[in-house]
This record gives C-alpha cells, structure tokens and sequence, in this order.
C-alpha cells in the first residue's frame, strides 16, 4: 500500500484504511465479474452473493494493519512488511475461501491466487493515483502561502 510509511495516528491510519476498503471492494467486484462472465457464462448468482467483495475485503483490510506504527518505518522495516503483507493476505483469502467452501479444485485455487494479485496491484495503483493528487493538491497550497 503506497504512502504507508508517513508518521499517522491510529485514527488517521484507520480512514486510509477504509478508503483501501473501497477500492479492494472494487477490484473484488471486478475479479468476480470478470472471472464469472469467463468461466461461467450461462450461471446466475443469488442475492447474497452481492455481499461477498464486502466481506472479503474486510478479510483482505485485516492485514493491512501491520503497516501501522508509532514511528516512520524505514525502507527496510516497509519492505519487510509489504513482502509479510502481500503473503498474510493471500493466507488470509486463500483460507477463507476454503473455510466458506470457495476453492473446489486446483484451476479456481489457482484463479483466486491471480485474483488476490491482481486486486493487490489495483489497489496500490489506484490508492497511489490518490495520494500523488493529495500531495500536489499540498503542494500547490503550500506554494500559494509563500508567496
């Protein structure tokens, strides 16, 4: 998750956290619609199924709180975690997939490992899109006021 390493309170941490929610949620929908028309053209989902990206990104958001810290991490300590990251996330949906029956053979274990992957870059991709805005939108404002 990029801009992890900034110093941030526990609340603060918390809403960026939340905004990753949204975009996981996102890129789980994505995954599952993409994954769906490919594989299961002719199958309709139930109801319920529309609560499954919500839950699974509360189960991929749970890791993310390793990035929290009183103090700035250096680049070794958030190389580190982001390589722990990246491994207790595709732990964590890999095993709630079984737990909730998801994973019936190698092709959809294998499918779901991919998925995990390719929301992860989504989410780093799209939260640095937002970040890099934030800071020239400071920038910008830290500019004005010197002038």
């Amino acid at each position: 998750m990029k801009g992890m390493n900034v110093k941030l309170s526990f609340i603060e941490f918390s809403k960026k956290l939340l905004k990753n929610y949204f975009i996981i949620v996102t890129g789980i929908t994505m995954a599952i619609a993409f994954l769906g028309m490919n594989m299961y053209p002719n199958e309709r989902i139930p109801y319920d199924a529309f609560l499954s990206p919500l839950i699974l990104g509360i189960v991929a958001i749970l890791p993310s709180y390793i990035f929290y810290s009183k103090n700035e991490l250096t680049f070794k300590q958030m190389l580190f975690r982001k390589i722990l990251h990246f491994i207790l996330l595709v732990i964590t949906q890999l095993g709630f997939a079984y737990v909730t029956g998801l994973l019936k053979n190698a092709e959809v274990t294998f499918l779901l490992a991919i998925s995990v992957f390719a929301v992860y870059l989504f989410t780093m991709g799209i939260s640095w899109i937002i970040d890099s805005k934030t800071a020239i939108d400071i920038n910008r404002e830290l500019k004005k006021m010197r002038e």
